[in-house]
């Protein structure tokens, strides 16, 4: 999702409000995720949107401009404590136009990508940037809002499990977040046997984003599902991303734990004629008030000395509004 002109005016605003002081109420931190650190750089790599780790200290992550991957590395401290990221050359994926996420697959040594710009998922050759197939999506996925299809995708660490959904309703689902609701979006699980199988769809479920904290500003409002994560034990995690007006305007990031016990599998049948009685439940395990950094992504990293790296990349649209957000897990 692209905010170039709103970061320009959050940044002015904040110039004015109280010598600096934070741009939204602060959330509670007293969640199961913990901040290590917060990086901000202005020669970061513009409009960075999806993240993904592929071992060691190894990443990928996608612009929504352009088309473009840039690999980078985290190294670890002997402390534990991790580095600023280290880019290097960027790779050109084949015929990619508006990048949201990326997600690592440790079976074929591959990455697929998400692009809004035709709410499509295809893997690429990491190396190359060739492009070398395309997942098949239920039809109802057509139906989606412009700048609100898929900015969320990830693979679970063995390889088996491709999870995505999109970021607000779609269309024939109902409306769009706001102060008086959240937004029912579709949070699809796809499964296959090992590296040789397609992806095959095993399970569709509605997920309810919050509603926004604040109002609109200057016509812009979100609340959906900017990035999902899959833990080694195989719990699903997910970022809610929220822009809103409280105080101030500025961004919120979420992370929930996902629990899709009690929850109905839905078909493609829409939500304005059926509305799922039973949507996916959640727990809160972080929460912040970022301003003007907006954080699209997340993935988890290697295993800390106590617990595990998470890695959050902000594009704000603006060269002061491009970070890195390192949390630990317990």
């Amino acid at each position: 999702m692209q905010f170039r002109a709103l970061s320009i005016c959050i940044a002015l605003a904040a110039l004015l409000a109280l010598g600096g002081c934070a741009l939204m109420p602060e959330e509670s931190h007293d969640h199961s995720f913990s901040e290590l650190r917060e990086i901000r750089k202005s020669d970061f790599p513009k409009y960075l949107s999806g993240i993904t780790y592929a071992g060691d200290n190894l990443y990928y992550a996608v612009a929504d401009r352009e088309g473009k991957m840039y690999p980078l590395t985290i190294k670890l401290k002997y402390s534990g404590a991790p580095t600023k990221p280290h880019f290097k050359e960027s790779v050109t994926l084949e015929g990619a136009r508006d990048l949201e996420a990326i997600a690592w697959d440790p079976l074929k040594k591959t990455v697929w990508a998400a692009d809004e710009a035709d709410a499509s998922i295809r893997e690429f050759d990491p190396t190359t940037g060739r492009r070398l197939g395309n997942l098949d999506l239920p039809q109802v996925f057509r139906k989606f809002r412009p700048n609100l299809a898929f900015e969320a995708l990830a693979i679970s660490p063995d390889g088996l499990e491709l999870w995505t959904a999109n970021e607000e309703a779609l269309s024939c689902d109902g409306a769009t977040a706001n102060s008086e609701g959240g937004s029912l979006v579709r949070l699809c699980r796809f499964r296959r046997v090992d590296a040789n199988d397609p992806w095959k769809i095993d399970g569709m479920w509605a997920y309810e984003t919050d509603p926004t904290d604040g109002k609109s500003y200057k016509g812009f409002l979100a609340s959906g599902v900017s990035g999902l994560m899959v833990a080694p034990d195989g719990a699903v995690y997910a970022l809610e991303r929220e822009f809103s007006q409280t105080l101030l305007p500025g961004f919120r990031a979420r992370i929930y734990k996902l629990d899709l016990s009690t929850a109905e599998k839905i078909t493609e049948t829409p939500f304005c004629a059926k509305k799922p009685e039973r949507t996916v439940g959640k727990e809160l395990v972080f929460g912040k008030a970022t301003g003007i950094a907006m954080y699209e992504d997340c993935c988890f990293g290697p295993k800390l000395k106590d617990g595990r790296l998470v890695v959050l990349c902000s594009d704000g649209d603006d060269r002061v509004a491009h970070a890195f957000l390192y949390l630990s897990t317990p």
